[in-house]
């Protein structure tokens, strides 16, 4: 029964924690980012009154460059992303459910306590229940806002 208890615990913070990180990684992004209001080429091409008929041959080689182009510069952004999403992956929210996973696991096996089925059910309980917890708690209050 510990065991059980200790893996559905650990899951359910892990999942709440990374739930909590990642939204509020998301709201400081949103926060900071600028709204531009323009027409790009995809509203150009679903205009239904047809105004840029003549224009619509040159526009699908622009699209076919401009998807080339955005391949490019995400392949050259790797990095970038992954330094702008580290806040979120490296997140105490995170690292700290993950510490007490690693810590029961060994605590429970130096005890002689660990059953490993009952430890792999909590882990699979704990996952939805997480996520549950983390959606009421967290991802219902933001988008009240």
């Amino acid at each position: 029964m510990i065991s059980f208890l200790v893996a559905m615990l650990s899951s359910m913070l892990i999942i709440a924690g990374s739930l909590y990180s990642y939204r509020n990684m998301i709201q400081s992004r949103v926060e900071n980012s600028e709204i531009d209001d323009f027409k790009d080429a995809i509203d150009e091409m679903d205009d239904p009154y047809d105004l840029y008929e003549e224009e619509r041959e040159s526009e699908i080689t622009d699209i076919k460059q401009m998807i080339k182009e955005e391949k490019a510069h995400q392949k050259s952004n790797i990095i970038e992303n992954t330094t702008k999403n580290a806040s979120a992956m490296v997140s105490l929210y995170r690292l700290v459910p993950y510490a007490f996973l690693i810590l029961g696991f060994i605590a429970l096996n130096n005890s002689h306590s660990l059953s490993i089925l009952p430890y792999l059910i909590g882990l699979a309980v704990g996952i939805p229940l997480g996520y549950l917890i983390g959606k009421k708690l967290f991802i219902s209050q933001s988008s009240e806002h």
